[in-house]
């Protein structure tokens, strides 16, 4: 990830998911489609997509991996497995990704 600062010329909204569909692979590069559950007009449940994320590999890694760090590091105490078991995946060689 850059340590460039992040700058927002123009508001963006936040997006609210509950879910993620299976990745569509397109070359080096990604696409994450997630999506809402919710109910339909028949009341029958359904997932409603609200954003797809495209980004290569590489970058889409780092950014599961920032999640990861978010979601399993406690402040004071040491990392948890989960986030070490996703960083040593993380920096395995290009050809097991």
């Amino acid at each position: 990830m850059s340590a460039a600062p992040i700058v927002e010329p123009c508001v963006c909204s936040d997006v609210f998911v509950t879910g993620a569909a299976p990745l569509t692979f397109m070359g080096d590069n990604l696409r994450l489609t997630l999506f809402v559950s919710q109910r339909s007009y028949d009341g029958s449940p359904e997932n409603a997509v609200v954003t797809k994320l495209v980004g290569s590999r590489s970058d889409m890694l780092e950014i599961a991996a920032a999640i990861v760090r978010g979601c399993y590091t406690i402040p004071g105490k040491a990392e948890r497995d989960g986030e070490r078991i996703f960083l040593e995946i993380l920096e395995a060689p290009a050809e097991r990704h």
